[in-house]
């Protein structure tokens, strides 16, 4: 993978974390699990965009 990749999938991933710890109720269960997926599809969108 290129440097490019990696750099959004950090990006990804620092957002996701960022917008989960921002709220400061209890996040439900079912919040972060739809986030955590959310997460996982940024990712493989961009490893497949980097890599075609």
């Amino acid at each position: 993978m290129s440097f490019w990749t990696w750099i959004a999938i950090a990006i990804a991933l620092i957002s996701g974390i960022l917008f989960s710890n921002s709220s400061k109720k209890k996040t439900e269960r079912k919040h972060i699990v739809a986030l955590t997926w959310f997460i996982i599809a940024v990712i493989l969108f961009f490893v497949w965009w980097f890599t075609r």
